[in-house]
Formats: structure tokens, sequence, C-alpha cells
């Protein structure tokens, strides 16, 4: 059967992208491997909607994050958390950006910052600055949910769970697209929206992959106590910690520069020790859901908790509730300056085949561009 566009990937960038083409009339069509949407990387992961603050080292990064802030906010804001206190910090150690560097950078980003004690949140002397900033947090079931009800009213769009695909193939204009239960789809315009996977899609329509590094993440889940409750707290830049809260779940996430990756792959297709343990659930072509997989690696909680505790005040307390586990994969240009570019490469037109890659929510709208211009 033939589509107007094939998604690959029921995330945020492959939903956004089936809603944006199916309410213009076009014929849709998604492949999605898990059971249900949104169940890997738009879910798991700190849930930040981000303003630019993270990255004083790229301000490409920063002023991107920023000119879509407002925007995403307003689309979206039925799933926004923002009342809660968003605390930036330097730490007064080991940091690659002190006070005075954080505060320079946000008046060249043009983005809101204003300065408070440090001791506030923190044990004395932990860090040189402290401040509190414009930056809110999103839910993913929410959101996830509001795009599924947009999608169910158009008779144009369908999504298919459960997908494994054996091969993509080139014909003349179109794409095929060869699943394993035998079935063929075609399209003339074809969508990687993969992120984790956006390699093993790209190796088997037989084009170049993005050179990556892939993390295995974990993101520790929390019960906030006294004082934590309606905070979130950043202290960077450097091998330091974030914990705050995780979209209107009543959860805080915790996470660690430092202690957050597990182990790293830097193949081209992911390749870890685990996945030999997984009973074949997953594999360097075929990637399972870190977070379902019997394979997964003891929880860092004492690593992440004890770094936390050391910076915060005794006030500002948290306990384990709970672990999510991800593969993240990271441009290996984006180490040098921690920069988080959202890459969209066109490999092909006429068929047009397009890979996204972005480790930030609120610039989905990149994909704007590409989906009208086909």
């Amino acid at each position: 059967m033939a589509w107007d566009k094939i998604i690959i990937g029921a995330g945020l960038y492959g939903l956004y992208a089936a809603k944006a083409c199916g309410e213009r009339g076009e014929r849709v069509l998604v492949l999605e491997w898990e059971a249900a949407p949104f169940k890997r990387a738009t879910y798991i992961n700190q849930a930040r909607v981000h303003m630019g603050y993270h990255y004083p080292r790229s301000y490409a990064t920063a002023i991107k994050s920023a000119h879509y802030f407002n925007r995403f906010i307003r689309d979206y804001d039925f799933c926004i958390h923002s009342e809660f206190e968003q605390v930036y910090a330097t730490s007064g150690s080991f940091s690659w950006t002190n006070r005075e560097q954080f505060v320079q950078f946000c008046r060249a980003a043009e983005i809101p910052c204003e300065e408070v004690v440090p001791e506030k949140y923190f044990k004395k002397g932990m860090c040189d600055g402290a401040f509190l900033t414009k930056e809110y947090t999103y839910d993913a079931a929410i959101l996830g949910q509001f795009f599924m009800d947009a999608i169910e009213k158009l008779d144009n769009v369908e999504i298919r769970y459960g997908v494994r695909i054996r091969d993509i193939v080139r014909q003349r204009d179109v794409y095929e697209i060869l699943l394993e239960n035998g079935e063929r789809v075609e399209t003339g315009f074809l969508l990687n929206a993969t992120y984790g996977s956006t390699n093993q899609i790209l190796d088997l329509a037989g084009f170049e992959a993005f050179k990556i590094k892939y993390e295995l993440c974990e993101i520790i889940l929390c019960e906030a106590k006294e004082q934590l409750l309606d905070v979130g707290i950043t202290v960077m830049d450097g091998p330091f910690f974030s914990i705050m809260p995780f979209g209107k779940t009543g959860s805080h996430s915790l996470t660690s520069v430092t202690f957050t990756p597990h182990v790293s792959s830097f193949e081209s297709l992911p390749a870890f020790h685990c996945q030999a343990r997984s009973g074949g659930y997953c594999t360097p072509q075929q990637l399972g859901n870190c977070n379902d997989c019997p394979a997964q690696p003891e929880s860092a909680w004492p690593y992440m908790s004890s770094m936390a505790r050391k910076y915060l005040k005794e006030a500002y307390g948290f306990s384990y509730t709970g672990s999510l586990f991800s593969m993240k994969p990271i441009l290996k240009a984006s180490e040098v300056d921690d920069s988080r570019p959202t890459v969209i490469r066109k490999a092909s037109e006429k068929p047009t085949f397009v890979s996204v890659l972005s480790g930030k929510i609120n610039t989905v709208y990149d994909l704007d561009e590409v989906l009208r211009n086909d």
C-alpha cells in the first residue's frame, strides 16, 4: 500500500509530524516498535523544557532553545509544570563555568536570571553562584494523550504498534519497507524519527550513519521532602547533578553528569555487553527498550544521591522511588562544547528520506520546513 508519508517512531517528533501532515490531508502511516507511543526518549528524560541555561558553552544551542521556549509553552501549556523555583547554580570547584561567566552568558543569550544567596539551597562554600531562572518541565503522559486524541480524529493517519522492520529498499520513485510479518508498504517520503535507533534505520536503508556516542542512561525518580517539593535544582557546568519536578507526576527526577550514563558505546550501532544477557531482546540492529530489559544495570542511586546531598542543605531532602533506563545517542562532535543541536539530514529526494536527531523536546518545530518542502 502506498502512503504520502511513512514515519518511523511514535515519540514526540514522529507524532508531531504525523499530526501536522495529517491535518493537511496527507495519508500518513506511523510505524512503532513499541506497543504504545512515548515509551522511550520522550518519556525517559529529565522532562526539562529548555530555555538555554544548560548550555553556557554553546550559544547556538542556548539561543535556539530560548527561541522555541515560549512557543512550546503556548502550544502545550496543558502539560507544563511551571509552579516551582528553578535554580541553576555554579559549583565552587571543578566547574567549566563560574558565577561571573554564567551571568555574562545569560545576558548575552537574553535569558532572565535572578541572583540569590547560594546558602539558601546549598551547604556553605559548595557553590559560588545561584540563580532563579525561567525553565519548566513537561508531563509526557499528558502530552502523548493530546497527540493520540488529535490523531484519532484523522481518518487519513494510521499508527501501527509492535512493528519490526526487516528491510528498506529504494525503488525508482518510492521507498518500500518490508515488515517481518511479510507486509510491504511504500511511500515517496520516509521520516526516520526514532532517536535511539536512528542509525539502525539508516543502516537498513543503506545510508551513512550519524557519528554517535551511545550512552545507557538512568533517570532516578524521587519523592521530594520538605523544602524541595516546589524546587528544581541544577548544579553546573561539569560533573554535577540535577533534581527537579518530573512533569506533573508528583515525583522529582535525579540525574548526574557523572553517574547517569552507566556505559558508553562508540560504535556506529549501539553495542553493549548487556545485550548478550538480554536473551535476544536487544541487539545492535534491533534496539530493545532499556526500561523493559531483563539485563538492566544496578541503579546508581547511592552515587547520585550522595553527590546531591554533598551540595544540598539538609532541608532539601529526597528518597528513592524507582529508576528509568534508556539509550541516549549523542553526536560525537557535541562532546567538545556540550552542544545539543537538532540535526535534520535529508539523505535523498524523490523519493525523500529524512532523519532527525534531537535531544531537546522544544526544538520539534525544526521539522516544519522539511515537512512542508517535500
